[in-house]
């Protein structure tokens, strides 16, 4: 039987305790499942960004063998944001977000490549991996974030689908 994974979002300036994804909210302060608060705020003729969100693999009981070769992913197509874009990126290190809160995040130096770029065709590769007997994080830190053009006639968006995926051997 193969290893239960979660995903974890991890928050904080140590990283604090990790905490399982189920639904990631995009806002502008350094807080897991922030509901409804901290929005990104529509400014015209200004960018607005997200808090960048660093995420990973997690194995929450010990694989048969080995996790590796993890991909992350989105269907190409985020249908439905317009004048929002998403960018995502990997490291191995983690560092707490910066910005003002409830305003702006800073721009990320990690989260460069615009998220559409992959595909289940042509992932993301992640680097990671975990053997048996061990449990927990797998894999560096995917690091996403999301601008918001105050230019844009129309400013919307909707759920999105990541996906990851590994091989378990």
């Amino acid at each position: 039987m193969g290893a239960t994974l979660s995903v974890k979002e991890v928050n904080g300036a140590t990283p604090g305790t990790p905490n399982t994804i189920t639904t990631m909210i995009m806002c502008t302060k350094d807080v897991y499942n922030p509901g409804t608060s901290y929005p990104i705020p529509i400014i015209a003729g200004q960018t607005t960004r997200s808090y960048w969100k660093s995420i990973y693999l997690n194995a929450d009981t010990t694989p048969d063998g080995t996790i590796n070769n993890i991909k992350f992913y989105c269907d190409g197509d985020l249908t439905g944001w317009t004048g929002i874009t998403c960018y995502v990126g990997t490291t191995d290190t983690y560092t707490q977000v910066t910005g003002t809160e409830g305003e702006t995040g800073d721009d990320s130096t990690v989260a460069t490549n615009n998220i559409t770029s992959y595909t289940a065709s042509s992932p993301l590769s992640v680097s990671g991996s975990i053997t048996n007997p061990n449990t927990g994080k797998i894999s560096d830190y995917v690091v996403i974030q999301v601008d918001v053009d105050g230019d844009s006639a129309e400013i919307t968006s909707h759920e999105e689908t990541f996906t990851w995926r590994y091989d378990e051997t």
